[in-house]
């Protein structure tokens, strides 16, 4: 009889434990459905080519939402334009940091401070800033802006870079809201009702890019030209097997049987530079090591490596 009122106390601190770590991690609404924090955004007219001094694009190669922006920087073949700084994650203490020191900075965290932007739920990447003087002036750190800011840039070896078109916003928001979104509804839902929910709108999504994809019936999502809504998909399909399907729990489905996507992520993948924004063996450690509540044994499991996850496809 000790031992049964031991395991229930015990369930209750665990539950309780588990939830305040979840609620530093990934916070939730009173309905248990995960919520992603609001970005540092600037004006719509904003014009980057203005810029004079460097821009700095901050990065942690871990992160899909940095894959986005490092996609274009690679499309566009950004180098002279835009210095790329990554840094890593600090499991210990749950932010990211520089591996060297950068212009006086060692933590993420410093940067925002040195901005003045001293309310913010989290320091986090991607980061766009450039420097006036001694002063941070934060461009951006919201990634569907960033990316926009880096297609924008003027590039004198136009015809080195591939163009990336703007496309229907609803069908973005699709991507972004259901799919990159998605896959982390699912795997922070706080209880069964939620995760069915992100479960069933998350596949639901993938269905509509599918039957995207065969309508337009060329190598793109919507047809012969490369859009944003390819550089939205591509991080998220690309960690499927790795990392969402196991950790995140977005089962409901095999990604397999979505062959016009199968395809589709072959053909990106196969893109010039791409396969360099793509970092298997620190998606595997920083997801399965640094998102305690849902892995608190921090064992990675065995899993084939991203070229022969891709050789299988071609």
């Amino acid at each position: 009889m000790q031992n049964k009122y031991l395991i229930k106390a015990s369930k209750k601190f665990l539950f309780w434990f588990w939830t305040q770590l979840m609620n530093g991690f990934a916070p939730s609404d009173i309905q248990g459905n995960y919520r992603r924090p609001s970005g540092i955004t600037i004006n719509n007219e904003y014009d980057i080519n203005n810029e004079i001094e460097p821009i700095y694009l901050l990065v942690g190669n871990s992160c899909p939402w940095c894959q986005r922006t490092l996609l274009v920087h690679k499309i566009k073949n950004l180098s002279k334009k835009v210095k790329v700084v990554f840094l890593k994650a600090d499991i210990e203490h749950g932010e990211w940091i520089f591996d060297t020191n950068f212009r006086g900075f060692m933590r993420l965290s410093n940067i925002y401070k040195k901005a003045n932007k001293k309310k913010f739920f989290r320091a986090t990447l991607p980061l766009l800033i450039n420097f006036e003087k001694d002063k941070v002036k934060i461009l951006s750190n919201e990634s569907s802006q960033i990316i926009r800011l880096l297609n924008s840039i003027e590039n004198e070896s136009k015809n080195q870079a591939l163009d990336i078109k703007d496309c229907n916003q609803k069908f973005l928001d699709l991507i972004h809201n259901n799919i990159n979104d998605g896959v982390y509804k699912c795997g922070f839902a706080r209880n069964q009702s939620s995760y069915e929910k992100a479960s069933k709108n998350l596949f639901k999504a993938l269905n509509e890019v599918e039957n995207t994809i065969n309508r337009n019936k060329g190598d793109w999502i919507f047809g012969e030209e490369l859009t944003y809504a390819d550089i939205y998909l591509f991080p998220t399909l690309v960690r499927w097997e790795l990392i969402y399907s196991k950790l995140f729990k977005c089962t409901e489905k095999e990604i397999s049987d979505f062959r016009k996507i199968i395809e589709w992520r072959l053909k990106f993948f196969k893109l010039f530079n791409v396969d360099e924004t793509c970092y298997e063996n620190e998606w595997k450690k920083d997801y399965y090591k640094a998102l305690f509540p849902l892995n608190p044994n921090q064992i990675i499991p065995v899993l084939p490596s991203l070229k022969e996850i891709m050789s299988l496809e071609s």
